[in-house]
């Protein structure tokens, strides 16, 4: 029964420590510039919906160094991967460490 409890106990804190951790990198190391606040930002729905308007099919939106990175196809079954702005949705040019 103690080995059960320090089992799960391990396992929390693993979980604990993993989501931490991915939130902490969502925001850390931006490499885009001068991102607004989350409270601006673009709903995924709505992000969803203006590119489903323009003719892809979204697979997974995500963020990730402050803006939303997109997986989707076009209309001609192309696989495409974005970073667009978080508030108006338009495609960023991903700066390098060296820029």
């Amino acid at each position: 029964m103690k080995r059960t409890v320090l089992l799960a106990a391990a396992l929390a804190t693993a979980v604990a420590l993993a989501t931490a951790g991915a939130r902490a990198s969502d925001d850390d190391g931006r490499r885009f510039a001068d991102m607004p606040p989350r409270a601006q930002w673009m709903s995924i729905a709505d992000l969803a919906a203006k590119l489903e308007a323009q003719g892809y099919t979204v697979r997974e939106i995500d963020t990730e160094d402050g803006v939303y990175e997109v997986e989707m196809t076009d209309a001609n079954g192309m696989r495409v991967e974005a970073y667009l702005h978080p508030v108006t949705g338009e495609p960023l040019r991903r700066q390098s460490s060296d820029d």
